[in-house]
């Protein structure tokens, strides 16, 4: 600690001690150029010295001057106490000036207007009165001179005035200044400026006729190139050319009294010094604003250009002036600069008049205001954008200003997401009419099998009662299908590779595709597994590819791809739908048929929509297949052109579980039906058909017509009862529960359900696990006592 202390002391007195000696010196060469008295010089560095040493060394540095000025006019013809007053003045003067200067924020670069006049002023003018007055002061009493005290006290006055103007200057612009970057043709510049400097003031002083204000073209263009530094180096320059001859009685400024002389050098020396300080101040403002301003339009620019949002300025004919690159892409163009000079109601509006409504709204409202509008791309393709501008009419030159964020891929998801909507709804509304119609259609073909079952029946009645059964068994595929689009089957899943199940398909498709169409199978080697319904799968499949079969009437080629795929994140959504992340097995089904224009694409998942003539479709195959692949938690979409083919993709997701082997269930020894079966079905027809065709089938048959009620029957009659036939979905108690329950107080139970579709399945999937016993209504007699007879004999 204490060596630094030294350290630091030491360096203050090494530069108090310096500055001491560079004012003495600089004082020397001031009593050089003494005009009318040996002490007074007609201008005194010193002065500039001492005040820049204050600015930029700081006040606690005063003793280098004290000490300077003390060692300067003790040395010279001035006693020691008025020497030591003497400097004292000095040193007063420089620290009021450095006050006063650092009070009203003078900055040491002099690149500001009002530090310039700030320091003739306040250093110059104000200050040096303080030194003048000491000096002349201590003279008076000190020694007789035959000059007038008040021509003294002028001549030191401005003598100290002149030497802070050209002194101070040129040392705070070279220590305070910003470095100087100086090229190759700058230096040749200064040099070729200086030589012609010093040439032109030798000869105009050592002239026959006083031109030496001809010199100031010279210093206001070493002002006007090189800002302060150039102004102040060339005052100093012409101010020591000035002063050598005018000392040597040679000039414009020696041909009068010395009074006179230096009046009118000192004048000349001040006017100089003054106008290049202004000059080089007011250029290099206006050089600190004009680059302010560019990097105002620099930083506007890369705001426009850099933003992620559009930018757009137009004329009030619509004519674009401004634009970036956002909106270049928004517009399919590669260039901002393409858009420059297109009209936005005939290149960028999708419908031309719309522009003037817009302005006009805009106009009404003033301050401006948003609208979501359609415009369309370089290549004509349609466009949603959310405008928000304003017209701007105040101006010179009005215009139309506005901010452009492109809404497509939102429009898109929000006709995804009604689209969703709709499918959800008509969905709903296809499986609780496919679930009333197949209750009915239950009933309607028991009945007309019992009928048949009538040996005495006319054989023009058996007639009509088989066409009867005939429709009954097409409404029931119908309904079938319905059920599947509405997501609301019972699905039996099982863990499938679907490679497998395309080569099961392809002898099928074969037989029913025409020889012109190629069928062909791209299947991935290492194939992952997925869990879901190999019949509805297989559904599924069939579908798609007779859904390509009749858009290729001329034949073609038909192609099933499969292969893993990983989707990590899919922003845009696929389908109708977005896609969660994760792995899953993707099949295509690809073929070379007329494709689908956009309007059809909307609508090909949609219940009973065809292209295809009057009775020759249902409308239900695709949208069986996109709920199907919906149920059993994927997703399916359409890539397709008007004749460039269609191209089906259903994600599926990956399961790790192996394989199902099927099993066939152990069976005992043939042998008449027998047994108690309880049937537990909410509705009364179905309930008495399914009973009839039990009692016929040779059971007894204990029925009730809830959950509930079963319930109860099966407590009191447990040991009787073999089988349980329920209906899924009732009102209370659910077929699921009340099977859970009767299992409970008998486990050897054995359960088979029955269902037109489930209620609830849209928001949980009913599905069953392998070897759960389900039948699917319409059922027909003689099915329905076989799997009785399957499940009582296993």
């Amino acid at each position: 600690m204490i060596a630094t202390k030294a350290d630091g002391w030491l360096s203050y007195i090494t530069r108090v001690m310096l500055l001491a000696a560079i004012y003495f010196v600089a004082g020397r060469i001031g009593f050089m150029v003494s005009a009318i008295d040996p002490i007074v010089s007609s201008v005194w560095p010193p002065s500039g010295i001492a005040l820049a040493a204050m600015l930029l060394m700081g006040p606690r540095f005063w003793p280098g001057i004290t000490i300077g000025a003390f060692v300067l006019n003790a040395t010279g013809s001035i006693e020691l106490v008025p020497a030591m007053v003497i400097a004292v003045g000095n040193t007063l003067e420089a620290l009021l000036a450095a006050w006063l200067l650092t009070a009203v924020g003078f900055r040491p670069s002099l690149e500001r207007l009002r530090d310039v006049l700030a320091l003739v002023v306040l250093g110059g003018i104000a200050s040096t009165p303080v030194s003048a007055t000491v000096g002349v002061t201590v003279l008076a009493f000190a020694r007789a001179h035959g000059i007038p005290d008040w021509t003294i006290w002028t001549t030191w006055f401005s003598g100290d005035a002149i030497g802070i103007v050209l002194v101070t200057p040129l040392i705070l612009s070279w220590a305070a200044g910003p470095t100087p970057r100086v090229s190759r043709r700058e230096v040749i510049e200064a040099g070729l400026l200086a030589t012609l400097l010093i040439w032109c003031a030798v000869v105009l002083w050592r002239g026959p006729v006083s031109y030496v204000y001809a010199i100031f073209p010279l210093t206001i263009w070493a002002a006007l190139r090189f800002g302060v530094r150039g102004a102040a180096a060339a005052s100093l320059v012409v101010t020591v050319i000035a002063v050598g001859y005018t000392v040597s009685g040679v000039g414009p400024f020696a041909t009068s009294t010395p009074v006179n002389n230096l009046f009118s050098l000192q004048t000349f020396i001040g006017v100089l010094a003054v106008t290049n300080l202004i000059i080089a101040a007011v250029i290099a403002e206006r050089r600190t604003v004009e680059s302010a301003l560019q990097r105002s339009r620099q930083q506007h620019q890369d705001i426009v250009n850099y933003a992620s949002v559009g930018v757009l300025q137009t004329d009030l004919q619509g004519k674009i002036i401004l634009a970036n690159p956002a909106l270049a892409r928004i517009l399919g163009y590669e260039k901002a600069e393409q858009l420059l000079g297109l009209n936005m109601a005939d290149d960028v509006y999708w419908d031309h008049l719309e522009r003037r409504a817009i302005v006009e709204r805009f106009d009404d409202l003033g301050g401006g205001g948003a609208a979501e509008i359609q415009w369309k791309r370089k290549d004509g393709s349609p466009i949603w954008v959310d405008v928000h501008g304003r017209s701007v009419r105040d101006g010179a030159t009005p215009y139309f200003e506005g901010f452009i964020y492109d809404l497509t891929s939102r429009k898109q998801l929000e006709s995804q997401f009604r689209q969703a909507q709709k499918m959800e709804a008509v969905g709903r509304l296809a499986g609780g009419v496919a679930h009333d119609f197949n209750n009915l259609l239950t009933v309607i073909a028991s009945c007309t099998d019992f009928v048949l079952s009538d040996p005495t029946l006319g054989e023009d009645h058996r007639e009509d009662l088989t066409e009867v059964k005939k429709a009954t068994d097409r409404a029931t595929v119908l309904t079938r299908q319905m059920v599947a689009f509405g997501r609301t089957q019972v699905l039996r899943p099982a863990t499938i590779n679907m490679n497998d199940r395309l080569t099961e398909l392809l002898p099928m498709l074969k037989r029913l595709f025409e020889t012109t169409i190629d069928i062909r199978i791209q299947a991935e080697k290492d194939l992952w597994s997925v869990r879901a319904d190999p019949g509805q799968i297989e559904q599924v499949l069939l579908n798609l590819a007779i859904n390509s079969r009749d858009a290729m009437p001329d034949g073609g080629t038909l192609t099933f791809t499969t292969e893993n795929s990983v989707v990590d994140s899919n922003p845009s959504g696929v389908g109708m739908y977005r896609m969660n992340a994760g792995e899953y097995v993707l099949l295509r089904v690809r073929d070379t048929g007329v494709g689908m224009d956009e309007e059809t694409q909307r609508k090909i998942f949609e219940p009973f929509f065809t292209t295809k003539e009057v009775g020759k479709g249902t409308g239900l195959g695709l949208a069986t297949a996109y709920g199907i692949v919906k149920q059993s938690g994927g997703y399916i979409k359409v890539r397709t052109a008007p004749g460039k083919g269609a191209e089906f993709m259903i994600y599926l997701p990956r399961t790790d579980a192996l394989p199902d082997t099927p099993t066939l269930p152990e069976r005992n020894g043939g042998g008449p039906p027998s047994g108690t079966i309880l049937v537990v079905e909410d509705e009364a027809a179905v309930r008495s058909a399914l009973e009839r065709m039990l009692i016929a089938g040779g059971y007894k048959v204990v029925t009730a017509p809830n959950g509930t009620e079963a319930l109860k029957l099966f407590v009191a009659r447990h040991d009787d009862i073999d089988l349980l036939i329920t209906d899924l979905v009732m009102p209370g108690m659910g077929g699921r529960d009340l099977a859970v329950q009767c299992s409970a107080i008998r486990g050897s139970l054995k359960v088979i359900y029955i269902s037109g579709y489930t209620r609830d399945s849209l928001l949980s999937p009913q599905t069953f696990e392998e070897g759960t016993e389900f039948i699917e209504k319409p059922f027909r007699s003689d099915a329905i006592l076989d799997r009785i007879a399957q499940v009582l004999q296993a």
